[in-house]
C-alpha cells in the first residue's frame, strides 16, 4: 500500500491478521505501524535496499508502489495483492483474489482494440441507469467505431487479477467534468479475462499479481514535467499495458472482476483532468513504441522477458523521431526500466536466496 496518511485498519479487516502488510510512506514519516505484521517502509529505505537504484522510485505518486513489489519479491512471497489507501475490503477479499496462480477456464472478452472495464461494472446516477463512461486511460481515439465485444472461454494460467470497486468507480477525468457522475453499485461479470490482443486500462487499487511477474510491473514513474505540464495518473495504465503484451506473449492470462472492494474517496477532478492531459497526449507515441519493443520479445520468465522489452524500448527511443521533449522522457523511463529488471536478473535472484538464508534485508 502506498500511502501519505495513517492507514485505516478498518478497511483492513478482512486481510487475515497473519498477512504481511507493507505500506510505503510517500510522506517519508508521517505513518506507524497500526496492525500486527505491518511493516511502513520510507524514503531511506529506498538507499538501504537499491543503493545507488533507489531513484528507481518517484516520490510524490502512488507509483512508490514499486519498492513494495521489491520487498515481497526479496522476502520471497508467491502472491502480492496491492491496495489503495481509500479501498475498504470486504468478506471474501481474499478468496476473490484467489485465481492467481491457477489455472482456469474463464468468460473472455475480446475486443480490439481496446476494453472498456467500465462496461463491467453497473452503473447508476440517483437510483437509475447511467451512461455510458470510459475508465480511465481508455484512448479518445478508441472510443467509437469499436467492433461489440466477443464472450467466449479461454483457459489458462491467471497471472494477474484486477478486483474492481463500488462507490466512487475510476473515470476519466475530462468525463467527470460538468456532469452528474455515477456511482459504482456493482461487478456484473465476476471472473472475466481480457482476450489476447485486446488491451484494457489497467488500475491499480485493487490488484493480485504473482510475484514471479513482479520484474514485468514496474510502476512507470510519474511526476515529471512534461512541457512545462505534469504527467500523472498513468503509471499503472502504461504499466498495464505492457503486462498485458507481456502476458499475451507467455500465453498467460490477465482478468478482471471480483473481488470489489469499496473505493471511498473521489478525488479533485480539476486537478485529475490536469494530470492526466499529457498522458493521453503522449499515449499513442508509448504505445506505438511499446508495440514495437514486445514484438521483438520472446516468450520466457518474466524477468528475462522484461529485460529484453526493456532493453529493446529503449532502442526504439533512440530510433525514433519524436520531438525532443518526449523523447527526453521515455529515454528516462527506458533507462529506468532496464535498471529495474537488472534487479530481478540471475545474479540478483541468487542475492535474494542468500539474503533469504542469512536474514538481511
Amino acid at each position: 500500500m502506498p500511502s501519505i496518511r495513517t492507514i485505516n485498519p478498518e478497511y483492513l479487516k478482512h486481510v487475515p491478521e497473519d498477512v504481511r502488510v507493507i505500506v510505503v510512506d510517500d510522506s517519508n514519516g508521517s505513518i506507524e505501524a497500526n496492525r500486527s505484521n505491518m511493516a511502513v517502509y520510507r524514503y531511506d529505505d529506498y538507499r538501504s535496499w537499491l543503493g545507488e537504484n533507489d531513484d528507481l522510485i518517484p516520490r510524490k505518486t502512488d507509483t512508490c508502489r514499486s519498492f513494495g513489489f521489491y520487498v515481497a519479491w526479496r522476502e520471497g512471497y508467491k502472491y502480492v495483492i496491492t491496495l489503495d489507501d481509500d479501498c475498504k475490503t470486504h468478506e471474501g477479499f481474499m478468496d476473490g483474489h484467489a485465481l492467481v496462480g491457477q489455472e482456469q477456464e474463464v468468460p473472455t472478452v475480446d475486443q480490439r482494440p481496446w476494453y472498456n472495464t467500465l462496461d463491467n461494472l453497473v452503473l447508476e446516477i440517483d437510483g437509475e441507469s447511467s451512461p455510458r463512461f470510459y475508465a480511465r486511460g481508455v484512448p479518445y481515439c478508441y472510443r467509437e467505431h469499436q467492433p461489440e465485444p466477443v464472450i467466449s472461454r479461454q483457459k489458462g494460467r491467471v497471472v494477474c487479477n484486477m478486483g474492481m470497486w463500488t462507490k466512487v468507480p475510476d473515470i476519466n477525468g475530462l468525463d467527470k467534468l460538468g456532469v452528474d457522475v455515477p456511482d459504482s453499485m456493482s461487478v456484473r461479470e465476476p471472473c472475466l479475462a481480457i482476450g489476447n490482443g485486446t488491451e484494457f486500462s489497467l488500475c491499480i487499487m485493487n490488484v493480485a499479481i504473482m510475484t514471479e511477474a513482479i520484474p514485468a510491473f514496474y510502476q512507470l514513474p510519474m511526476g515529471a514535467n512534461v512541457c512545462g505540464h505534469r504527467l500523472d495518473r498513468f503509471g499503472d495504465i502504461w504499466s498495464g499495458y505492457i503486462l498485458k503484451r507481456l502476458t499475451d506473449i507467455k500465453g498467460d492470462l490477465v482478468t478482471i472482476g471480483e473481488p470489489a472492494v469499496t473505493h471511498t474517496k473521489a478525488g479533485n477532478t480539476i486537478r485529475e483532468t490536469q494530470v492526466e492531459h499529457f498522458g493521453h497526449l503522449l499515449e499513442r507515441d508509448f504505445y506505438g513504441l511499446v508495440d514495437r519493443a514486445s514484438e521483438a520479445t520472446a516468450a520466457a520468465d518474466y524477468a528475462t522477458m522484461y529485460n529484453q522489452f526493456a532493453t529493446n524500448f529503449v532502442a526504439e527511443v533512440e530510433r525514433s523521431s519524436l520531438v525532443p521533449a518526449y523523447r527526453s522522457l521515455f529515454a528516462d523511463m527506458g533507462d529506468k526500466m532496464v535498471r529495474w529488471s537488472q534487479l530481478f536478473l540471475p545474479a540478483a535472484a541468487t542475492f535474494r536466496a542468500s539474503s533469504e538464508s542469512t536474514g538481511t534485508p
